[in-house]
């Protein structure tokens, strides 16, 4: 039996399959209007876009994350 580790089309279906349920959990939290788990989902969305070679979605994904947490005052975000 080959190695897992070794089997490309392996490696890629676990990531497709860990990128798909991320964007699930994503659309579910939108949906349920829970702003706490889309606020701790866009790290993972950014490096998603990065590696996609969306640059510049991952970047505004991680300034907005960054005015979120240090640059906006909480009565405002």
């Amino acid at each position: 039996m080959p190695d897992p580790a070794d089997d490309i089309v392996h490696q890629n279906i676990i990531l497709l399959t860990r990128d798909l349920l991320y964007m699930r959990e994503l659309i579910r939290a939108i949906a349920d209007g829970d702003i706490g788990r889309v606020e701790d989902m866009l790290p993972q969305l950014a490096m998603i876009y990065r590696g996609a070679g969306s640059a510049n979605y991952a970047m505004e994904i991680l300034h907005w994350v960054y005015n979120l947490k240090h640059v906006w005052t909480p009565e405002f975000a």
